[in-house]
């Protein structure tokens, strides 16, 4: 379900880039997170100032353009979802400090090992001003569960049937023992809508002309193709203890970097998340505005996607992971935003196995400069009918990725390996990644990627077990453990079980590289202040949190 998501926008020019370029310098970034209202010029923060005052309406770009849906059971990237976020709302939510908090549902309960029962919160409407019941929670579970169509139907494998117990109590029986499946209800899997709405507008739903029916901070108003969705406070909305201070937002699409900058420099743009790379020396240096960073669940990573050639030899993994210069990408290409990751899971998702993890990743952590000398010994003993494959790389034609593959390439000379990079139309790209027949015997790809929640069981799910949307390769080497840890209720026994699988992962090199983490970037204009810094917006409201400055 997690597509290609590209940090930035598509931008379709050629680069030219130096090896000297990418592996000159070390990593910028890094700090720390904090909770208030400041931060340092290289310190990360969770929330920026709050507002003082209210914002009758402003201008949020969304920068991968317009979506194709707003229905949130079809919404699973950035611009989709950072607009439903503010609008429709999950049983559970995840917090700008990456926890799962109740929500809708404002309780629950595990009474044997194959059922969830949850208590739903009391006062809650839709914009219609009718109340959210349970039979709407039940008709929504069921429309993810049944729906093939919909993104979040796999995170319902193990479900039996979901059942309306009460006036607001709804029971989930299972089919085995999931203790993912609790938390994934702050995702999608968890959206509330309106039954009835849904019921009438069928699948029309999500589209310009109807829009949806959601229990949220923001009601859609308005949809103008090819130019803008407007979104209203709703004034009904139960959460009190959220300033909405913003009457009105308008969501643009603009994609060009040059087009996007020049909007946050006038004002005409007031604000918006991941602004163009090439543009942060010149927003951090602007009156106009405040850039801020955020920690984020980002990787930027390589996928093996076909083992049987020399892909498949475990050492030449290691070598090209140990000759990749991690530290001077994530400087020069990322423009200090990115910093070599120790594990393939990043530490904003280590959630219940957070100890473990840290002291694991702390255990095996690198400053990710290159170590050629060590990548060519791994090679020595790889036979020389395995080393002279070809090994191919895929990028989709875009700034940042065209200069990831520059690197890579670069290191994968230098150990003598056989190395092809191939630049394709970024609009095409995710082809490679979900059809096998676009992607042949393709060795490498590019991804950006963040999970659905902040638990290391997601990310792994995805990327690492048998039938992940992110396990190109059909990797199945932790798939028993990956049982185990799911199946298991004891939080410190499933946390030595995710340590388990990362351990492997980490040794067999596979079936991601340990890449890049990324912070997430906020521009904030002049006008306004108070969003969460943290990467949050794909599923929590943050433009709730948004007020005036007063200027």
């Amino acid at each position: 379900m997690n597509a290609p998501r590209p940090r930035r926008r598509t931008v379709a020019l050629a680069v030219v880039v130096t090896s000297a370029l990418v592996l000159s310098g070390c990593s910028g970034g890094g700090g720390t997170t904090g909770t208030g209202g400041t931060e340092s010029s290289d310190a990360l923060t969770t929330f920026t100032p709050q507002g003082k005052g209210s914002v009758d309406k402003i201008t949020w770009n969304v920068f991968q353009g317009e979506p194709q849906t707003v229905d949130p059971f079809h919404a699973a990237d950035y611009t989709p979802n950072m607009i439903n976020s503010n609008m429709c709302e999950t049983l559970f939510v995840q917090t700008p400090d990456f926890r799962i908090k109740p929500n809708l549902a404002t309780s629950y309960t595990n009474p044997d090992p194959k059922t969830w029962v949850y208590e739903l919160r009391d006062g809650v409407t839709f914009w219609d001003g009718s109340p959210m019941t349970a039979d709407d929670v039940v008709w929504s579970m069921n429309h993810n569960l049944t729906d093939r169509t919909g993104f979040y139907g796999y995170l319902y494998r193990n479900v039996a049937s979901i059942a309306k117990t009460g006036a607001a109590e709804v029971t989930v029986r299972l089919k085995q023992p999931d203790h993912l499946f609790n938390d994934e209800l702050a995702s999608y899997a968890g959206v509330v809508v309106q039954k009835k709405f849904y019921e009438q507008h069928g699948k029309k739903v999500g589209t310009p002309d109807v829009g949806v029916m959601c229990t949220g901070p923001y009601k859609f108003a308005k949809w103008t193709r090819g130019q803008s969705i407007s979104a209203s406070r709703y004034d009904g909305y139960w959460n009190k203890e959220l300033p909405l201070k913003v009457k009105n937002i308008d969501f643009t699409f603009l994609t060009d970097d040059s087009a996007i900058t020049s909007g946050l420099l006038s004002g005409q743009i007031d604000g918006t998340y991941q602004p163009p790379t090439a543009a942060l020396a010149q927003l951090k240096a602007s009156p106009a505005g405040k850039l801020h960073s955020g920690p984020a669940p980002l990787a930027v990573t390589l996928v093996v996607a076909n083992t049987k050639g020399a892909m498949g030899n475990a050492d030449v993994r290691k070598a090209l992971q140990t000759a990749i210069d991690w530290k001077g990408i994530g400087k020069q290409v990322y423009g200090g935003e990115g910093t070599p990751a120790s594990l393939q899971t990043v530490p904003a998702v280590y959630g219940f196995a957070k100890d473990e993890l840290t002291t694991y990743a702390d255990s095996v952590r690198t400053d990710g400069t290159p170590k050629l000398e060590e990548a060519k010994k791994l090679l020595a003993g790889v036979p020389a009918d395995v080393k002279a494959k070809q090994i191919s790389l895929v990028v989709p034609q875009q700034a940042e990725t065209q200069q990831l593959g520059v690197g890579i390439k670069d290191a994968a000379d230098r150990i003598g390996l056989n190395f092809k990079l191939n630049v394709v139309p970024a609009t095409g790209y995710s082809n490679y990644l979900y059809d096998p027949a676009t992607r042949g015997d393709t060795d490498l790809l590019y991804t950006q990627f963040w999970p659905n929640i902040p638990n290391p069981l997601d990310w792994l799910g995805i990327t690492a077990v048998s039938g992940g949307s992110f396990n190109q390769s059909g990797y199945s080497g932790i798939d028993d453990l990956y049982a185990k840890a799911v199946a298991e209720k004891d939080d410190k026994t499933r946390a030595g079980l995710v340590v388990r699988m990362e351990k492997k992962l980490h040794d067999e090199t596979t079936p991601m590289f340990s890449g890049i983490q990324l912070t997430n970037d906020v521009w904030l204009g002049n006008r306004i202040t108070g969003a969460p810094a943290a990467f949050d917006y794909v599923y929590y409201p943050w433009a709730a949190h948004l007020g005036g400055t007063g200027k």
